[in-house]
Parts: C-alpha cells; structure tokens; sequence
C-alpha cells in the first residue's frame, strides 16, 4: 500500500510540473512544451494545443488577437470577432 501511494504522489509532482511549465510558458504568450498542436486554423495562424487535462490556444489573427488561453479542454475558440 505504502509503494503505491509513493508511485501516486510522484505521477501527481511530475504532472504538475508539466502543468505549471505549460501555464506560464502560456502567460509569457510562448508556445508549451508538453501539449500537441491538434489543430491550426487559417485565420493568421492560430494554433491549438492539447495536454493532459487542459488546452492553450494561442491566437494570432491578422488584425485580431494576439494573445494565449489556458484552460480545461472545454473552452472554445473565439477569434473575438
């Protein structure tokens, strides 16, 4: 029992490491490290990434946003128009 709950606490230590190297690489409006681009949109260049249990969309429409979303995987593209 004692060496699963090490194996659980650790899995959870490393995985918020990811998750905090992802959220503030996205509040510096960089591209994150351990998330996949799934999809790029035709709109300048807007690109989404997937991670494990959360979603960056950094958006760069031409004479539109220019910034970057962190959030679960529910929030949805807005080019704010």
């Amino acid at each position: 029992m004692k060496r699963n709950l090490k194996w659980f606490i650790l899995g959870l230590i490393v995985y918020t490491c990811l998750l905090v190297t992802d959220f503030s690489l996205a509040q510096s409006d960089k591209a994150p490290i351990f998330a996949v681009n799934t999809v790029t949109y035709k709109d300048g260049g807007t690109k989404v990434y997937m991670g494990l249990g959360y979603k960056v969309i950094r958006y760069h429409v031409i004479e539109g946003r220019q910034d970057t979303d962190f959030g679960t995987w529910f929030i949805e593209y807005d080019n704010g128009q």
